[in-house]
């Protein structure tokens, strides 16, 4: 039911309509109201799980602040030489955890947007048109006498298709990038782990999304200016980054599970 607890908690948020179908009986058994106070409920008891949900599901900025700032202060109990490193260690745990990947995935998933969205196919086809002009264009120029009035107006064209050009890579890198900051989802496949002809997707080898490992979270900190040699890094803290990490998913999956126990309890009582 924990799976079921937050799609129905998502959907309350993100639908117009204040109740929510139960699939099983197709009656209105559960109000938005009543999963608000379940989840009201739930964060009595567990305000960090509750943060993570809210965090994870719904890009709630202000909950992950708050499990943010929980993980620095507990991270203080961890003992390890470098202390100074945990501080850098909590954003990069929180930010794999929800479901965002690290910025040397973000250079391989914008690559794969620019490759595989019809976006990226559009943008390709009108480079491809505005160089075939510029091309035209430098044919005339070369094989053929113009005068120097046509030759001016010729460079100017090449000029601005070149330009158009350099604004379309800008625009499609700017839109790439952008997208992979949401997700570590495949972009070739959306998720499925198989392209439309029920081939295994080559890009993620049918995973549907690339999670970020610890040796992501790594490059991740370098790519930041956070240089942890190897050895530092294997002995004292990935073992902290592994326990942190599987932290937040016990929370998460905890509060999760209390949350569907709760709306059973409010749906027997609705029958």
């Amino acid at each position: 039911m924990s799976d079921r607890a937050i799609e129905l908690f998502i959907r309350m948020h993100l639908e117009k309509t204040p109740r929510v179908m139960d699939r099983q009986r197709g009656r209105q058994n559960l109000t938005g109201d009543v999963i608000i106070a379940a989840m009201g409920a739930v964060q009595h008891q567990r305000p960090v799980g509750s943060d993570l949900i809210m965090a994870r599901w719904l890009d709630d900025t202000s909950a992950a602040l708050r499990v943010e700032k929980w993980l620095e202060k507990e991270a203080v109990q961890y003992e390890v030489i470098r202390t100074d490193l945990l501080i850098h260690l909590v954003p990069v745990a929180l930010l794999i955890f929800l479901g965002k990947p690290t910025d040397d995935q973000i250079r391989k998933l914008s690559s794969l947007w620019r490759k595989s969205s019809e976006r990226g196919r559009r943008s390709r086809r009108l480079m491809k048109q505005y160089l075939s002009h510029i091309e035209s264009l430098e044919r005339e120029k070369f094989r053929y006498e113009v005068s120097p009035s046509r030759e001016t107006v010729i460079n100017d064209e090449i000029d601005r298709y070149t330009l158009l050009i350099e604004n379309e890579k800008q625009r499609i890198n700017d839109w790439a990038t952008t997208q992979a900051r949401k997700s570590y989802q495949c972009p070739n496949c959306h998720g499925a782990g198989a392209t439309s002809k029920s081939v295994v997707c080559p890009e993620c080898g049918g995973s549907g999304k690339f999670v970020p490992s610890a040796d992501n979270a790594r490059k991740h900190l370098n790519a930041n200016g956070v240089n942890i040699p190897e050895r530092v890094w294997n002995r004292q803290i990935k073992p902290v980054f592994d326990e942190i990490l599987s932290r937040l998913h016990q929370e998460h999956d905890e509060t999760a599970r209390l949350l569907g126990q709760r709306l059973n309890e409010e749906k027997s009582a609705c029958l």
